[in-house]
């Protein structure tokens, strides 16, 4: 194994699994681990669209193919990953597969924001993953793009008066924050409301969002952002599409 970038960890992700080795392809992900989805009960782990593992053990005697080869799949094959944010100790990594049958036909396709961490200098780890899994390149998305963007832009006003209500309203819980070496579940709007209240306070004074993975339910939305006290913050959001409402439901923050 080689996890001396994010691009090898991404690379030994799918070799792993295409070789149907649970411990191995459990052993590429940081821990505790969470992966979640946008789509409706399409996070193949989980049902509920959130699946969050604390150890390694816990991923591999969770892990199973029968569903995938009910299907028809036979492997996996990886999209060549882009770097959205990076930083010496984490980087938002764009990738994606197609899943292909017997015959070398599509079944399905996806669109994924790896986040990856270094906790030991020299190995990097997948900490979360946000799927869209709505994702289909033949349908125009583009409204699913402009609603994602008008509710992280409707959250970053929020946050630049610190009207923490709004904030909390635009999210949908469990919310999931992914931090180096830790994750944080928000279950409810006052756990959440409980972590804003605590957290230091700076205002953005220049950001920049892009919707750069779109799906039907899901868009994964970059932040580049200064703040009023100088840092540089690059932010991750999965938004999604619950209940005919555009929530936040992850994110992924990089402050320098």
């Amino acid at each position: 194994m080689s996890f001396r970038s994010p691009e090898e960890t991404y690379e030994e992700f799918f070799l792993w699994f295409n070789s149907e080795n649970a411990e191995g392809w459990a052993n590429v992900m940081q821990y505790p681990h969470v992966r979640i989805s946008s789509g409706v009960n399409s996070s193949y782990l989980s049902t509920s669209g959130l699946s969050y593992f604390e150890t390694k053990n816990d991923y591999a005697n969770a892990v199973s193919w029968k569903d995938f080869k009910a299907s028809g799949w036979v492997r996996t094959h990886r999209i060549d990953p882009i770097r959205i944010h990076e930083s010496d100790h984490k980087v938002h990594l764009a990738g994606g597969w197609t899943r292909y049958d017997e015959n070398d036909e599509p079944i399905l396709s996806n669109r994924v924001t790896y986040i990856l961490t270094q906790i030991v200098k020299g190995t990097w780890k997948i900490q979360a993953r946000f799927g869209l899994d709505s994702f289909n390149d033949l349908e125009n998305s583009s409204h699913s793009a402009d609603a994602a963007i008008d509710v992280v832009q409707q959250h970053l006003d929020a946050w630049n008066t610190a009207d923490f209500a709004r904030c909390i309203d635009l999210a949908k819980y469990p919310l999931i924050d992914v931090g180096t070496g830790h994750i944080s579940q928000f279950d409810t709007p006052t756990d959440y409301e409980m972590t804003l209240s605590g957290r230091e306070w700076f205002a953005t004074s220049d950001y920049k969002i892009n919707a750069f993975q779109i799906g039907r339910t899901g868009v994964n939305i970059s932040v580049d952002a200064i703040l009023a006290n100088g840092e540089r913050e690059q932010i991750i959001f999965l938004v999604a599409l619950v209940d005919d409402n555009w929530r936040i439901i992850g994110r992924s923050r990089i402050r320098e």
